[in-house]
């Protein structure tokens, strides 16, 4: 039986990751500001807390299979929070972890279809990637609200795709993989809140152009297989889980101009 950390656990896609991957026979731990429910293991973990997750790694099993980051939030009364959140606690996570994992062991990161384009600003997001630590990656957004602030989560996102490239390097020499997940619109408890960040007239205009929402486990599934002892010779890629809509930008039967502006 493998061991899976799961954060984000308690609920939308985490929750559809955590049902499958115990299906599949492995046990679940679950990281989450909030209990899951059912009988997995729950370890109360808020990733915006350094201290919060040193007594989480404290708790968890001095050999981990796989990490799954599922974490995330969309606002907070301090915005520094959500990237601290989707990115500054993932990779702390992450980076004690791996010293855990035997080989094939898997990371999976779960960003966004947002962050999909880091690649624009990658300097941006490489001078975060830069800081060495927590504390100091918390330091920089304080110095730097003016390169982050219009958009917290786009910007953690960014962050967190641009990331799997450079853990998978070092996760290699421990043979572990480490892959990302961008999910697209998903039916979850934060649909609101995207709305609110994109407006709902390009929120649903999005999703009317692949037909339907995609429900937390069109992506739970995804998530699973990444996590699993599969998919060995994978490692390093950036996975859209969107319907097919990105695909549709570069295929040109989505026209972004026929959009709201």
């Amino acid at each position: 039986m493998r061991t899976v950390v799961v954060t984000g656990g308690a609920s939308g896609m985490g929750r559809a990751a955590v049902d499958r991957i115990r299906a599949a026979g492995d046990e679940v731990i679950v990281l989450d500001v909030v209990a899951p429910g059912g009988d997995a293991r729950f370890i109360a973990c808020d990733l915006a807390d350094q201290n919060a997750i040193d007594a989480a790694l404290s708790a968890l099993p001095d050999s981990v299979d796989a990490l799954v980051n599922v974490a995330g939030i969309a606002r907070a009364p301090d915005m520094a929070t959500v990237v601290a959140v989707n990115f500054l606690g993932l990779r702390y996570l992450t980076e004690a972890l791996l010293q855990r994992m035997p080989a094939f062991g898997s990371v999976v990161i779960v960003a966004s279809s947002a962050g999909h384009d880091w690649r624009k600003r990658e300097a941006d997001v490489a001078a975060l990637l830069d800081t060495p630590d927590f504390e100091t990656g918390w330091d920089w957004l304080g110095a730097n609200a003016d390169l982050w602030g219009e958009n917290p989560y786009k910007f953690s996102k960014q962050c967190a795709a641009a990331y799997t490239h450079r853990a998978s390097g070092v996760a290699l020499s421990r043979g572990v993989r480490v892959n990302c997940v961008n999910p697209g619109a998903v039916e979850t408890s934060l649909t609101p809140a995207f709305k609110d960040l994109l407006g709902s007239d390009v929120y649903e205009w999005g999703v009317d152009q692949v037909g339907r929402h995609a429900q937390p486990d069109d992506v739970g599934e995804v998530i699973a297989l990444l996590a699993s002892d599969q998919c060995r010779w994978l490692n390093g890629v950036e996975v859209p889980v969107d319907g097919g809509f990105l695909s549709g930008i570069y295929g040109g039967w989505i026209d972004p101009a026929s959009g709201p502006s």
